[in-house]
């Protein structure tokens, strides 16, 4: 059954990862993955995440299936937190997801379902397992200029021109923080830019 499977090309960031680990050199530094080391090159867990685990644990009663769309108290929780209050419950929707790729994919399935026409437009660079997920599901795939290479910042011109090419249907993939992988962002005003933007042509974000 699995005879015709093909090998899959190494994700290049874990495999920076290998080689990293693999230098013997005591003056090298880790720029690979996006997660916080200390001096000792240890990913710590933060004194606020024990004391949450430890204060869950405490009064956590069961370990019972929560449903499909996870626990709806924390999911109010989420909303309000991002939200605030400014926004109608009822218009808004969230789900539990198994980590932001798996959140990415299941979005992707969704706008197949509800548009089988549905086009994405994704950043030029984005992290290259979307791409990946867009060509197994079938979905166009369509880039927007993000990064400029000389400024080491948002091109933020060549993006709203990309995005201007957006319509009713389409679907726009933004990271809200830390872009992957350049960790560019978008300041309140360009992100107000584009919010307007895509009121316009109807693009979904």
């Amino acid at each position: 059954m699995f005879t015709d499977l093909e090998e899959q090309p190494a994700d290049k960031i874990l495999a920076l990862m290998s080689a990293f680990n693999d230098d013997p050199r005591e003056q090298k530094l880790d720029l690979g993955v996006g997660v916080y080391k200390d001096p000792t090159g240890v990913t710590p867990i933060m004194r606020s995440i024990k004391a949450a685990e430890k204060k869950w644990w405490e009064i956590e009663r069961s370990k019972s299936y929560v449903g499909l769309v996870g626990d709806p108290a924390f999911s109010d929780a989420i909303i309000s937190l991002v939200l605030g209050g400014g926004t109608p419950r009822k218009l808004v929707a969230a789900a539990a997801t198994p980590g932001g790729t798996g959140a990415v994919r299941q979005g992707f399935e969704l706008f197949k379902i509800a548009n089988p026409d549905v086009r994405v437009f994704v950043s030029d660079p984005t992290w290259p397992n979307h791409i990946s997920i867009l060509k197994y599901l079938n979905i166009p795939c369509e880039s927007y200029r993000y990064f400029d290479n000389e400024t080491r910042g948002v091109d933020f011109d060549s993006m709203v021109s990309d995005l201007s090419r957006a319509k009713a249907g389409d679907v726009i993939l933004l990271h809200g923080c830390c872009h992957n992988p350049t960790g560019a962002n978008l300041n309140k005003q360009q992100w107000q830019v584009i919010t307007d933007l895509l009121n316009k042509n109807g693009a979904t974000p």
